[in-house]
């Protein structure tokens, strides 16, 4: 992992705590709305990682606020169904809204 990029070490963190969360959801949720939040966190990362040798940084920048606006509203949506934690809920949001600012700082070096 390029520690040079704190932004991606913050969304593979996030991603390994929630992945293991994931893993004790309901069996009707885990296979429905827990894969696709685990896929969504993937996407991120891979596309975070991409970003770093890419010539069209913005779009995949774009392309990254876009998981992270998924992430949101799918966890509202296990939160919603009290199925995640308010306290799971509220962590989630922080460091989705910290990995999002990181996002656009990024975004706005270019």
């Amino acid at each position: 992992m390029n520690e040079n990029y704190p932004v991606i070490v913050k969304s593979y963190n996030l991603a390994l705590w929630y992945i293991e969360k994931l893993s004790r959801l309901p069996k009707n949720h885990r296979f429905t709305i827990g894969e696709k939040i685990q896929n969504t966190l993937l996407n991120l990362l891979m596309t975070l990682s991409d970003t770093i040798y890419s010539k069209d940084k913005k779009r995949l920048l774009t392309l990254a606020n876009k998981e992270i606006e998924k992430l949101r509203l799918l966890s509202r949506l296990l939160k919603d169904l009290k199925i995640l934690p308010n306290d799971s809920h509220r962590f989630i949001a922080n460091s989705l809204n910290e990995i999002g600012q990181m996002v656009g700082g990024w975004s706005k070096t270019l």
